[in-house]
């Protein structure tokens, strides 16, 4: 496995949210509520990216539909919460000073 840096762990803050790219995969580094977290950065939706998404309660909202995806169970929020796939995690990782993730 490979180390992919995303930020420095100084950086970090609730509300933080960067997309980086690690092994040709397009990622999102999150955090809400003191928790970090790696998601693909693409809608389950409509494959909108995430990045230019807004957390809000616990979860990062698609600027391009408006659906919010729980950022702990990864579920759509709302009435197509049924229809709709889950977000996909990656594993956090560290390396010395820096957040991101081993692929």
């Amino acid at each position: 496995m490979a180390f992919y840096s995303a930020a420095n762990l100084v950086e970090l803050y609730d509300g933080f949210c960067r997309p980086f790219v690690a092994n040709g995969r397009r990622l999102l580094l999150l955090q809400d509520g003191g928790e970090t977290y790696v998601v693909e950065n693409r809608c389950p939706h409509m494959d909108a990216p995430l990045a230019n998404g807004r957390i809000v309660d616990g979860a990062i909202v698609c600027r391009a539909h408006g659906i919010g995806f729980d950022l702990r169970s990864g579920r759509a929020r709302g009435p197509l919460a049924d229809t709709l796939d889950c977000l996909r995690f990656y594993p956090v990782a560290y390396e010395g000073n820096k957040i991101g993730v081993d692929l």
